[in-house]
């Protein structure tokens, strides 16, 4: 799976509908987010096997245990390559205190909440929590 050549402006595209989407386990969550956020630069669903098998906190760990590797981390390792988090690029997949975000250069963004507003949020690089990185490849 490669970012296609207009990656940055599909991913742009997925990314503003979102803007104020709340979080929901199984539709709207980190792993579906970015999952989402592949299919636009990629055109391929890194994670097919979970849509629709989960609407809960516990029903997404018990997927992850069926269907996944174990831990979302451990999913995402046997999907895609890791990266020093120092080098992720823009449109790479990122791990923040167990938030999972699409990095956008010097923040990323994830679903969550600032305030009453609900929606996708910003976390600038300096502020991520023992991250994690995985790189989404680049056509050759």
């Amino acid at each position: 799976m490669y970012r296609l050549p207009d990656w940055e402006t599909r991913l742009a595209a997925y990314l503003e509908p979102l803007r104020t989407l709340p979080f929901s386990w199984g539709a709207h969550d980190c792993c579906l987010f970015c999952a989402g956020a592949v299919i636009a630069m990629t055109g391929v669903d890194p994670m097919p096997e979970f849509r629709g098998r989960y609407t809960t906190s516990r029903g997404s760990v018990r997927a992850l245990r069926r269907i996944g590797a174990g831990t979302l981390a451990a999913t995402l390792n046997s999907k895609f390559e890791t990266v020093d988090p120092s080098l992720a690029h823009r449109g790479d997949i990122i791990m923040s205190g167990g938030l999972l975000g699409i990095c956008l250069g010097q923040f990323m963004v994830a679903v969550g909440a600032e305030g009453d507003r609900e929606g996708l949020v910003r976390i600038d690089r300096a502020q991520w929590s023992t991250p994690r990185a995985w790189h989404v490849r680049f056509g050759l």
